[in-house]
């Protein structure tokens, strides 16, 4: 699975795929203001995507993607202020 929920955050790890948007919406939903950890994660589909920019919470990690890094962290850190 490549969205999980440990240690007080959801960790987005690998390649998260669209089957990956519904367990990450009920893990935003059961946890208020989660810290979401992107640092392993190598691929987002745009629904996972998606629902992150929607929770809104607070992301850490530096992920391995280049694209990621460059062109989607950032969205998603403004989405969070």
């Amino acid at each position: 699975m490549s969205v999980s929920y440990h240690d007080g955050a959801v960790h987005l790890i690998g390649d998260c795929l669209v089957e990956d948007a519904e367990t990450l919406l009920a893990l935003l939903q059961q946890h208020d203001a989660v810290l979401i950890d992107i640092g392993a994660c190598t691929r987002l589909h745009l629904a996972v995507l998606q629902a992150l920019l929607a929770a809104g919470g607070p992301i850490r990690g530096e992920p391995a993607s280049a694209f990621i890094k460059k062109w989607l962290l950032p969205q998603l850190a403004g989405a969070t202020a």
